[in-house]
């Protein structure tokens, strides 16, 4: 990182190493702008077992030297709150109004353990965190409001709520309901203002609305065109002011000033808004299918106006469904230039996800697994019987967690795609466990005979079968990934060469820099895309995709 002071415009001689501001929560300032507290690594070596592991929230004074960093916020300067070695200790956003600092163990659950401690106290050198919220008490998205705080609650709840509690006396499993469970509708986000609390929901993870609770009352607001993704900034609870940043599968980010006294949106764009002629016949279209034990699958499609449902369209599904992830409608311009060849591409937000709440998380979790990949294929049946595509025009795709998705897809049904895409993924769960960042936690641990056998059904290299004819498959690896060991995908590859009975390509491609997915350059990450995409439209017998004869002289 360097600084800059932008109204002096100079940029200060240190610079900070060691950190990942962009990922990690980014950067907290202090309330007097002297510092700011952000998550420094103990090495930046990916391929060191030691990456990822043993962060620390860390206090830079600015002009100091950057070696000199404080700790405030770790397992060796806390040892009295039993910070794993996995865990990243943060400090999350706070409000000059706020009289404590709140702290976050962020691991890989819906919900985390929180502590808060004085402003005063920390910033004079004390340690004395005290424990605030447990993972149990199913409390996200922690706000102040004077001697209260604001939050979301899946206590009890099939979807979420947002409540109100004490500071001093918190009480998050009895407190008090401000705006009550919605029908269909999950509190996604919000943001307390002088005006009242403007809050975000979402439908099935990709329709959102835009409400102010005020003086009790639930206010809808119309939104300046429809979006499937909203995201709110504020000045505080002191100030009246709100912007509100609307974005869709084929729409790029538009950020709006709303003024509350007018009902209107004023466009505050930081950037100007790039248009796209390339893109206009795209439409983004949102849809249910009902999966086969009834449950409605929310399926989000991106095509061209003038698409032809002849069942001749390439067409390539993603799908994660692990961890409560929601896979929120964003201006991906990779899947806008995989319409613009002909193609269509789909978001299948399967169990396991979050879409539909912490029940839609536990629908695709350690014994319920299975939903997961099935409700990939019942969409994948579903986009067929519609003549959106047909099996020889299909592949999927599915990264880290999703290499289950996919991977359990392929061996469930290997007549119904003609091509597979596991990007660095989990596709040998039964092992999954004694990796260096394995997450029994999660998946299930091979310890529990229970939990065992939900992991052997969910393990792709161990349902394939000899004498199968599997259809074409690309298969990646990080040689440095810390998450998905590189021997996985390498095994799924190899049982596959050596059972598959069909002549369709299996394709398994290392890369010897890279580690789990963001730790490599932009131009990598792109001409990896560039390689996944290449391959889809390959087997889909895309004609500006196929391989050119030999044309030596």
């Amino acid at each position: 990182m360097i600084i800059i002071d932008v109204k002096k415009k100079q940029v200060y001689p240190e610079s900070i190493a060691n950190t990942a501001p962009a990922t990690l929560d980014g950067v907290k300032w202090l309330d007097d702008n002297s510092g700011f507290f952000y998550v420094a690594f103990s090495t930046i070596d990916p391929k060191s077992i030691d990456f990822y592991k043993n962060t620390k929230t860390v206090l830079y004074k600015l002009g100091t030297d950057p070696q000199k960093i404080i700790d405030v916020f770790s397992a060796k300067n806390n040892p009295d709150l039993k910070i794993t070695e996995d865990q990243f200790p943060m400090i999350l956003e706070s409000s000059i109004e706020d009289q404590y600092y709140k702290g976050m163990l962020v691991d890989y659950q819906s919900f985390r353990k929180t502590f808060i401690i004085s402003k005063k106290d920390l910033l004079a050198g004390k340690k004395n965190w005290k424990p605030f919220s447990e993972s149990s008490d199913k409390a996200k998205n922690l706000s102040f409001w004077n001697d209260k705080v604001i939050f979301q609650s899946s206590y009890n709840s099939s979807l979420n709520k947002l409540c109100k509690t004490s500071i001093d006396h918190p009480d998050f499993k009895d407190a008090e309901v401000l705006v009550p469970e919605k029908k269909d509708e999950i509190i996604k986000g919000y943001k307390i203002t002088k005006n009242g609390i403007y809050y975000t929901t979402t439908k099935n993870g990709v329709e959102t609305k835009l409400y102010l609770y005020k003086n009790g009352e639930d206010i809808p607001i119309r939104l300046p065109f429809p979006a499937g993704n909203i995201d709110l900034e504020s000045k505080g609870q002191n100030f009246p002011d709100i912007w509100v940043t609307c974005s869709g599968w084929a729409n790029d980010e538009q950020r709006f000033r709303y003024d509350a006294k007018t009902s209107n949106f004023i466009p505050e764009n930081l950037v100007p808004i790039v248009e796209y002629p390339e893109f206009k016949d795209i439409i983004a279209k949102e849809i249910t299918v009902k999966a086969r034990d009834g449950e409605e699958i929310p399926l989000s499609l991106i095509y061209n106006k003038n698409l032809v449902k002849n069942g001749k369209s390439p067409l390539l599904i993603e799908a994660y469904g692990s961890y409560g992830v929601v896979d929120s409608p964003a201006f991906a311009k990779s899947y806008l230039l995989w319409v613009n060849q002909g193609g269509v591409m789909a978001i299948a937000h399967v169990r396991g996800g979050g879409e539909k709440g912490e029940k839609w998380r536990l629908g695709g979790y350690k014994e319920t697994k299975p939903n997961t990949w099935r409700d990939l294929i019942d969409c994948a049946e579903y986009l067929i019987k519609e003549k959106y595509t047909s099996k020889e025009k299909i592949a999927i795709w599915g990264g880290s967690a999703g290499g289950i998705t996919v991977g359990r897809a392929m061996t469930e049904r290997p007549d119904l795609f003609k091509a597979v895409i596991a990007e660095v993924g989990s596709l040998n769960m039964l092992r999954e466990e004694v990796t260096s960042n394995g997450q029994p936690q999660e998946f299930g641990s091979v310890k529990d005979p229970k939990e065992f056998k939900a992991l052997l059904e969910m393990d792709a290299y161990h349902h394939i079968k000899k004498g199968i004819k599997y259809p074409a498959t690309l298969i990646t690896a990080g040689i440095n990934d810390q998450r998905v060991a590189p021997w996985m995908p390498a095994k799924f590859a190899a049982k596959l060469m050596a059972d598959d009975a069909s002549d369709n390509a299996i394709l398994l491609k290392i890369d010897f820099e890279g580690g789990h997915g963001a730790n490599i350059p932009v131009a990598q990450q792109y001409a990896s895309i560039g390689d996944i995409f290449a391959f889809a439209f390959w087997q889909l017998g895309h004609p500006d995709y196929q391989p050119k004869e030999n044309t030596k002289k």
